[in-house]
């Protein structure tokens, strides 16, 4: 048997991995995406018994296809890791009904495991807790108090339908947070402000994002003095005032459908430098939420028209609500809806320093050849400030070969004095014409600027 061990091993080749040094092995372990694999290696030799207990990431899963001992196997990995710090934690419980009378019970050891990492010095936490709608509602997770305090703690992403940040301090937590993710849909009605408490307490906080149905009061504030990058989701209006104290705000990224029009008001919004707004009105508002929604649209475009970079997709808003934008150098533009074409030039005319634009109009995939004569561009009288002095490159996204958007083009082209580049990126799908023969076409028209390039691909 020993005579064919030699054989066997060149067969099989040089066992490189049991050569490798321990804090090797070690960061290899902490980099599989599920701890508990890193666990099953201990079957391999004596040597892996305890490697995983020095991992410096944790990545735990639960859902109602795991084993029904998963839990207490979790709570096992947190508490056997040795004095080394773990410096991510991730954990994700989604029950969608086999654990609904289990759910206090998981959820204390889901805390106990929280304060653990905690004393571990752990810098980044991901915490995803779902639950069925069969579950016990009066089951909510609480975060452990030492967490709030936890001077390590960077990064925290939580999405939950079941948990509260009732006893969120009102002052002086997550004094080393610099990344906060929440979607959270807070059950707890007896602590109102107590997302407030949540996004006015971090003193050194630089990007927020805020998602989904978290914002369920009338009116909450945000105050960070360090926050640079600013997201919010919202797919579920609820018709906020939301207060923004964020003197050093540069990025400002915002998705609301508008249908019940939430106010934002910036308390100090001089420092931005780009916004990306998705504002999708939805078309069952009667005249009166119209007018309330037009009001609340003007005075957001207001507070942001000193920004250099803008991206807009405004479905169901007319291009009259926007401000002038002097300083604005690069707009991007999803063009929603029957007057797009209009649209666009209303915005040019509101951006006289422009130099660099990329449009795409995203309601156009269903039109055909047949359509396209029904179809054509509003060209305007008088040119926008920005084509004769300014603007230098054009870019046009998904470009079919529409008779319109020819139409469009050849305006652009003859109208840029100081053009340099137009670049055309045709559709995947649908195109009306060969990508040579709308080259062709766009090469016969005429050119306001003598050094401008056309680009095709």
């Amino acid at each position: 048997m020993d005579s064919k061990s030699p054989k066997l091993e060149e067969e099989l080749g040089e066992d490189r991995i049991s050569q490798m040094p321990d804090d090797v092995l070690i960061r290899i372990l902490s980099l599989l995406d599920d701890t508990i694999l890193a666990v099953q290696t201990t079957i391999l030799s004596k040597r892996w018994n305890n490697l995983w207990t020095s991992i410096s990431s944790i990545r735990l899963d639960y859902d109602d296809e795991s084993d029904d001992r998963i839990m207490t196997v979790v709570e096992r990995v947190v508490s056997l890791h040795d004095s080394s710090d773990i410096l991510k934690f991730h954990i994700t419980y989604h029950n969608q009904g086999s654990r609904d009378d289990m759910v206090a019970d998981d959820y204390t050891r889901i805390h106990r495991c929280i304060c653990t990492v905690v004393q571990h010095n752990v810098v980044e936490l991901h915490l995803s807790l779902w639950n069925s709608s069969d579950a016990d509602q009066t089951s909510l997770f609480l975060f452990p108090e030492n967490l709030f305090m936890c001077k390590t703690l960077v990064d925290l992403k939580v999405d939950s339908n079941s948990i509260s940040f009732s006893n969120c301090p009102i002052e002086g937590c997550f004094p080393s947070l610099k990344v906060l993710s929440v979607d959270v849909e807070e059950s707890n009605e007896d602590s109102p402000g107590s997302l407030e408490n949540l996004f006015t307490c971090c003193p050194l906080l630089e990007d927020l994002t805020i998602f989904g149905g978290v914002i369920s009061q009338s009116n909450i504030k945000i105050s960070a003095p360090e926050l640079k990058t600013l997201r919010m989701e919202y797919f579920d209006s609820y018709s906020n005032v939301l207060f923004i104290n964020a003197p050093k705000l540069e990025n400002f990224d915002l998705l609301d459908n508008f249908s019940l029009p939430n106010e934002y008001v910036f308390e100090n919004g001089k420092s931005l430098i780009e916004v990306n707004l998705r504002l999708h009105r939805s078309f069952d508002v009667d005249d009166l939420d119209a007018d309330d929604l037009a009001g609340r649209a003007v005075a957001l475009f207001a507070q942001i028209s000193n920004v250099e970079n803008l991206s807009l997709s405004l479905q169901g808003l007319n291009a009259s609500y926007l401000p002038q934008f002097v300083d604005l150098s690069r707009l991007m533009l999803v063009l929603h809806d029957f007057n797009y074409w209009e649209f666009l030039i209303e915005c040019l005319k509101r951006c006289p320093n422009l130099k660099h634009l990329v449009f795409k109009h995203e309601d156009n995939e269903w039109r055909s050849r047949e359509d396209e004569l029904g179809w054509e561009f509003w060209n305007p009288q008088e040119r926008p400030a920005c084509l004769v002095s300014h603007l230098q490159t054009v870019s046009i996204e998904g470009f079919k070969g529409q008779r319109d958007e020819m139409e469009v083009a050849e305006f652009l082209l003859k109208n840029g004095e100081v053009l340099n580049t137009v670049s055309i990126h045709t559709a995947s799908v649908g195109l009306l014409y060969t990508k040579k023969e709308i080259y062709r076409n766009l090469l016969t028209y005429e050119r306001g600027s003598r050094s401008c390039v056309i680009l095709a691909d």
